[in-house]
């Protein structure tokens, strides 16, 4: 027999296997049942968030004046005593 003749062959034998399958799945499914797939829970809805208070009602962030420590270059705020360093020889 010729390559082409086995190859169809071959292609005729694969399909009728595979309807073969498939319509005995069909059967199985039909007098057995599919199994039963636990219902899935209801995607949970998001709350919109609360509204914002007025911006009159709100305060503004303090921001401090920093310097640098004459000693050991450190920034600190203007309002400090003293510098904190553990190194700084600067009360």
């Amino acid at each position: 027999m010729g390559l082409l003749l086995k190859i169809i062959l071959f292609g005729v034998a694969v399909y009728a296997l595979w309807k073969t399958v498939a319509r005995w799945k069909g059967l199985f499914d039909r007098f057995i049942g599919k199994p039963v797939e636990p219902p899935r829970p209801a995607p949970q809805r998001r709350e919109a968030p609360p509204p914002a208070a007025p911006a009159a009602t709100s305060r503004a962030p303090v921001i401090d004046d920093t310097r640098a420590c004459a000693v050991c270059g450190a920034y600190v705020s203007v309002s400090a005593a003293k510098c904190g360093q553990s190194g700084c020889p600067q009360p």
